[in-house]
């Protein structure tokens, strides 16, 4: 693409977060394109390439590159922005032909460089040193950045959630002071942002390896948009199995969580972050002053609604997490007979994640004794291993269905001698076998014919 723009007598260079990724020796997800010509002088450019008018107003095309890949790449024409009245689009937006200025609009210093295609860095604004030390910097005024689009502070937090100093493992990334101190002044203005694009960095944000120390660090411009967040920060538990206060054991157990290889990493950390978000409301102390909170994943589950709800979370989503947070105080026992009704009941799949966010729920109070660890791996290991001897634990497993039942009694009826029959099973009174089941049955039919 660059190629054919310079052949043509433009200027084009990598831009943004391709150019930050190679910087640090990582594959680009995305590859953004800046360049001298315009989009109609795009359009001559490519005329005989696949071009989306994804932006058109702001000077961007989405080419599709001409190799079997068909790669979609975003070639935005130089511009500078004019006047942010939302705090998130600008009114216009003029087209030039000089790349400093249109580096100059940019977020920050790391994503405020380009490189040609012989590897040649623009670095106007220190972004190669900023990145190398692990700062985020805004661009020129912090404070101008952020009004003009507020979105950019929540960008700036997921940014020193996902990124490592010194390489995968490392110490996150810093915020620099004064765009720190700017994002807590303009916080107010992620007010103006939709829901929707909130929700698409906080998903990033939340499931970045320093998503704790991000919130821990700026809650209160997480609450901004998650008010409920706010209550739990320092409000002690007064209970002698917990140790932290409720938003940091809630931002532990986020830490300490896992998906389970069912629910999506976002998905599971977000129930961990929320899941005691009910316990404010639910506290007290009795005579002893020892704190409780009764019923908290009830008021809990409501709130997380209302919350993913706001944000427009998606539906799926939104039933997980609040099933995760519903159910995150079900209290596991050893016991084969109970975890096969337990796997009817929730699908092992989603008895398995409650289990591991009541794992990380453990490991959040600061308590958790080794002993209590290995019963949760015990326990784990016999969910599974109740799946893989093919263990009977829901009516599509019976040996027999509605169309065995001696008589044919009436449908309700059938569903009742169906789930007394798995009953049976589960308790290992009457085993998985066609013969018995019917004979079984039988009885059940004939003890309803006598009454």
């Amino acid at each position: 693409m660059i190629e054919m723009l310079e052949a043509a007598g433009f200027e084009a260079y990598y831009v943004g977060g391709c150019v930050r990724d190679s910087l640090r020796g990582l594959e680009a997800a995305d590859i953004d394109v800046a360049t001298s010509a315009t989009p109609d002088e795009m359009k001559e450019v490519f005329a005989d390439l696949r071009c989306i008018e994804t932006g058109i107003k702001h000077g961007t095309l989405t080419v599709l590159t001409p190799d079997e890949t068909r790669r979609p790449v975003e070639i935005t024409t130089f511009r500078t922005d004019g006047e942010y009245k939302d705090n998130r689009h600008p009114e216009e937006v003029t087209f030039v032909r000089s790349l400093d200025e249109d580096l100059a609009r940019r977020d920050f210093t790391i994503n405020a460089m380009a490189t040609d295609i012989r590897d040649e860095l623009t670095d106007p604004f220190g972004g190669r040193q900023d990145l190398e030390d692990g700062v985020i910097r805004a661009v020129g005024n912090p404070d101008r950045r952020f009004q003009e689009d507020a979105l950019r502070i929540l960008r700036g937090l997921r940014f020193a959630a996902v990124l490592d100093r010194g390489g995968e493992g490392g110490e996150g990334f810093v915020i620099e002071a004064e765009t720190e101190a700017a994002m807590f002044r303009n916080r107010r203005l992620l007010k103006n942002i939709s829901a929707e694009r909130i929700y698409a960095e906080l998903k990033k944000l939340v499931t970045g390896p320093h998503g704790g120390e991000v919130i821990r660090k700026y809650v209160d411009i997480i609450g901004v948009f998650i008010p409920e967040l706010l209550p739990m920060k320092g409000f002690e538990q007064h209970n002698p199995y917990h140790k932290y206060d409720i938003l940091e054991h809630c931002i532990r157990a986020m830490e300490a969580a896992e998906s389970a290889g069912f629910v999506t990493d976002y998905q599971m950390k977000l129930a961990a972050l929320l899941h005691d978000v009910g316990k404010p409301q639910t506290f007290f102390r009795d005579e002893e002053g020892v704190g409780h909170m009764y019923g908290h994943p009830a008021v809990g589950e409501k709130k997380v609604r209302e919350i993913l709800n706001r944000l427009k979370a998606d539906g799926e989503t939104r039933d997980r997490v609040c099933f995760l947070v519903k159910y995150h105080d079900l209290v596991f026992q050893e016991d084969r007979r109970l975890l096969k009704r337990w796997m009817n009941r929730y699908t092992p799949e989603m008895l398995l994640e409650i289990l591991h966010i009541k794992r990380a729920d453990n490991i959040a109070t600061g308590n958790m004794s080794q002993e209590l660890a290995d019963k949760f791996d015990r326990i784990e290991a016999e969910i599974h291993a109740i799946l893989e001897e093919g263990q009977c634990f829901s009516l599509k497993d019976l040996a027999v269905d509605g169309n065995d039942i001696p008589g044919r009694p009436e449908g309700r009826r059938i569903g009742k001698i169906l789930q007394k029959l798995l009953d049976e099973v589960i308790d290992g009174s009457l085993p998985n076998e066609k013969e018995a089941l019917v004979a079984r049955a039988a009885e059940l039919v004939r003890d309803r014919t006598r009454k």
